[in-house]
């Protein structure tokens, strides 16, 4: 929640309501002080759609908001960037969980022609804060940048999407970075030789301590949020009328072929999704004493044989063998 925290008081410092940034959100502003609270998605999609409104999507906006947007903010994700032993390491952590930052868009890595090039791709962000959420972004890597390794002339140039450009490009010029149209993803361009310096708070102990706490992070947030957790929450709710791939792509509002992307880039599949939830649920109806007969058809299945296939598939033994040992 401490986003959504971020978002609330910088729109009281403009004047603007508590009550009208958070309408609709479900989100009780006495709650957004608990820095162990967690809020989905969605609920800050809302947050921020409505502060862009009250804001009239002035641009500028979104890049004095992401200047606050420092380290330690972002909690162990922060202070981990913070251990790296160098520059590179700090950029490559960075990437590997950019998830666990409070970004909209998808991070990539590339190092070519002595450079390093940390992209942005928002194209699933949705449109109508795009422009605001790109500024919060890149003032934010910025600001991190000058905050955690020093030098910010070490950035050579900033590409910005031409769909973006007109509304970026005066401010990243104000605060003194080259910046150039492109078709492609939102790149910040670092010089390649400056990222090998060592970090002025490395420190190896908490370095180790800290990124294995970033990828037990990672994982719980990725299982309770994103597009696996959307699916397993359609499955589980259209289990018994058949949740197919099409059927669940088309209620995320995806193609099956966008679906399978998302979920690969969540390091999953479909398939993997589908028995993950369904041997969880089977297991707990067979445990409750529920025959093999009504658990396939409580998920859906024609006859209890092609369930068993399934269930085997999943657990590597059979549903009686799972429900004998469960009673015995």
């Amino acid at each position: 929640a401490t986003s959504a925290r971020l978002l609330v008081d910088f729109a009281r410092e403009r004047g603007i309501d508590t009550h009208l940034v958070l309408r609709g959100t479900g989100l009780p502003a006495e709650g957004l002080s608990d820095p162990t609270s967690e809020i989905t998605d969605e609920q800050e999609l809302a947050l921020i759609r409505n502060l862009v409104a009250e804001l009239d999507d002035a641009p500028g906006c979104g890049f004095t908001l992401g200047a606050s947007y420092q380290a330690a903010v972002h909690g162990i994700y922060g202070y981990a960037l913070m251990s790296c032993a160098t520059v590179r390491e700090g950029i490559e952590v960075g990437t590997r969980y950019f998830d666990l930052s409070y970004a909209f868009s998808r991070a990539t890595l590339a190092y070519a022609d002595g450079e390093v090039r940390f992209s942005l791709d928002d194209r699933e962000v949705p449109r109508d804060v795009r422009g605001f959420l790109l500024e919060r972004d890149l003032s934010g890597i910025l600001a991190h940048w000058t905050a955690l390794w020093g030098n910010p002339v070490e950035v050579r140039r900033i590409e910005v999407n031409e769909s973006l450009f007109g509304r970026i490009a005066p401010m990243v010029r104000e605060h003194g970075y080259e910046v150039v149209s492109v078709s492609g993803p939102h790149t910040v361009v670092v010089d390649a030789a400056a990222v090998e310096r060592p970090m002025p708070t490395a420190s190896a102990a908490a370095s180790a301590v800290l990124l294995e706490e970033c990828a037990e992070l990672l994982q719980r947030r990725r299982f309770r949020s994103g597009t696996a957790f959307r699916v397993r929450e359609i499955l589980l709710r259209a289990a018994s009328s058949g949740a197919t791939q099409q059927r669940v792509a088309g209620e995320l509002g995806l193609s099956v072929r966008t679906l399978r992307r998302r979920l690969e880039e969540e390091g999953t599949s479909y398939r993997e999704v589908v028995a993950e939830t369904y041997s969880v649920v089977a297991e707990e109806l067979l445990g409750a004493g529920l025959s093999v007969e009504r658990v396939a058809h409580r998920l859906g299945y024609s006859d209890a044989s092609s369930f068993t296939v399934a269930f085997t598939r999943w657990t590597g033994t059979t549903p009686g063998r799972r429900a004998r040992g469960v009673r015995g």
